[in-house]
């Protein structure tokens, strides 16, 4: 009877042992969090300037190139969505463009000028730009003139944009290249909305 009794307790003891090493085993294992790309996190500092204005200031303009520095430059973050987010950009009384910034498949960034007329129908020369290219940081993205860029107009296929966070947030930047040269860079304070 003692006999039995015991096998009965170790029997117990090896299932009550091995059930608590299965959930140890289990719960062991914490649960992994997918790291956000470059790409996404760039993306998502947008959010936090939804519906606010800035004044911008040009800081470089190449020779040969139209300067805007009498001119009032306006940004405004205008819509940010999970795919997209619309920044029109004013220059002077110039109210025609509209910068999209696009994450694609959850991933990949797509940089977009969306120029209209006053009537808001297209431009003929409207939604250029390009893909961001790999290596970027949260703070900085570059887009060189894409397939769809290249075919509309030979002479953008070399213009490469160039949009940037200061790290500490406080400040956006944009610039243009063409074949490897600035053609002109607009900055705008973060830090003091409109």
């Amino acid at each position: 009877m003692k006999i039995k009794q015991l096998v009965s307790l170790v029997s117990i003891a090896v299932v009550l042992f091995a059930s608590c090493g299965q959930r140890q085993v289990k719960n062991d294992k914490p649960e992994q969090k997918q790291e956000q790309s470059a790409q996404v996190k760039f993306f998502n500092h947008f959010k936090t300037l939804e519906g606010k204005s800035f004044s911008g200031k040009e800081v470089f303009a190449g020779e040969g190139v139209s300067s805007w520095a009498d001119l009032e430059l306006v940004m405004t973050v205008r819509e940010c969505h999970d795919t997209i987010v619309y920044i029109p950009f004013r220059v002077g009384e110039n109210t025609s463009r509209t910068w999209m910034v696009i994450m694609e498949n959850g991933e990949k960034l797509r940089f977009r000028h969306d120029h209209r007329h006053e009537d808001g129908t297209p431009e003929d020369l409207t939604m250029y730009g390009g893909y961001a290219l790999d290596g970027g940081t949260p703070f900085k993205q570059i887009f060189p003139a894409d397939e769809y860029t290249c075919n509309m107009l030979e002479r953008i296929c070399d213009n490469e944009w160039t949009v940037e966070f200061s790290e500490d947030l406080s400040t956006y930047s944009y610039s243009l290249k063409k074949d490897g040269n600035l053609v002109i860079q607009v900055d705008f304070d973060l830090t003091k909305p409109l």
